[in-house]
């Protein structure tokens, strides 16, 4: 009975998600690019996020959980090196700062109404092909510093279900390197209850902040230091939330 309940909530979430999403962005999101400030465009992405987080919470039961959010500075260039399991990962991390930009590859940029959006908020090009990814972090580090805002790296550069895994990009290595910013490693549960798929699960989905790091290591011990903190922790949060079997997987 639990199955079929979820399952049609999953159906009615998804259809009023993605309507929320074509309407509000279209209609209060979008124009807001003309506006001589990023002021407006980040005030109605805010709005957005806000609007999606509710109707998770309404519709699907999905609640949301911030852990050690008080330790991340109000203001300054900092790198958030995140696990990424769900569309639901950025709309918290925007309720941390609303100054928060982040890295998308260039195809996106090249779509009509999302392109200008992206460029309005600061977001930074970069181009996937092997070998490539690392060429110009010294710039964006510079450039995020001097601005003083959140950068939010995505380490395994994609949503990944819970249950698979991927190679760590080092991303967030060169931008610290070159940027001499604070990295805060961030693990979480998402992906258990909004999901990769189509059908979700009530429950609370923790988003939790470690301690920074400060100490500049070198190559290999930043990255196995971020597959502990955000990678295995966040397997941890998912055994906590009662879906180890979900891990099982790999």
């Amino acid at each position: 009975m639990r199955t079929i309940v979820n399952g049609i909530r999953s159906i009615v979430f998804n259809l009023s998600f993605y309507l929320f999403t074509i309407i509000f962005c279209t209609f209060f999101v979008l124009p807001t690019v003309l506006a001589k400030t990023d002021g407006p465009v980040r005030k109605g992405i805010g709005y957005y996020c806000k609007g999606s987080l509710f109707l998770a919470r309404v519709l699907m039961g999905i609640r949301y959980e911030f852990r050690n959010a008080d330790q991340l500075p109000k203001t300054g260039g900092i790198i958030l090196a995140a696990a990424h399991q769900s569309y639901m990962d950025p709309f918290l991390a925007y309720q941390l700062r609303q100054d928060v930009t982040a890295l998308a590859k260039k195809e996106l940029f090249q779509i009509p109404m999302i392109g200008p959006l992206l460029k309005k908020i600061g977001v930074v090009r970069v181009d996937r092909q092997a070998g490539r990814s690392s060429k110009g972090m010294e710039d964006v580090a510079k450039r995020v510093k001097e601005e003083g805002k959140v950068l939010i790296v995505y380490p395994q550069a994609t949503r990944v279900p819970i249950g698979e895994s991927r190679k760590l990009k080092p991303g967030a290595f060169f931008l610290q390197k070159f940027g001499d910013m604070d990295v805060y490693p961030v693990a979480t549960s998402t992906g258990v209850f909004w999901t990769k798929g189509f059908w979700h699960r009530p429950g609370t989905a923790v988003y939790a902040i470690g301690e920074p790091i400060t100490n500049r290591p070198e190559k290999e011990a930043f990255m196995k230091h971020l597959q502990r903190e955000v990678v295995d922790k966040s397997d941890d949060l998912v055994r906590e939330a009662g879906y180890a079997a979900l891990l099982d997987r790999r």
